[in-house]
């Protein structure tokens, strides 16, 4: 419906999803597809505490948000150090 009323601001929404078989290494080399080829906005609902740890800096350094992060970790809530990252 969204995409049908010409996206959010113009932008379509496409949702993309890559395995990163919970592998902190696999998780920097998606999550660098995701922001660098694929060009995303956004990275939502990210799975895990070791896969977000290895790319919350870099996501951060990128201002790409890192929104929901799925893991009961309570590092992914310091806005002052990391403000793209919401847990």
């Amino acid at each position: 419906m969204i995409n049908d009323q010409g996206g959010i601001n113009g932008r379509k929404i496409n949702f993309i999803t890559y395995d990163d078989g919970y592998s902190p290494p696999k998780a920097v080399e998606q999550a660098r597809k995701l922001v660098e080829s694929d060009e995303v906005l956004l990275v939502f609902g990210p799975l895990g505490t070791p896969s977000n740890s290895a790319i919350q800096k870099y996501l951060n350094a990128k201002k790409v948000p890192q929104l929901f992060v799925a893991t009961g970790a309570t590092k992914f809530g310091e806005p002052k150090e990391f403000p793209w990252t919401m847990g």
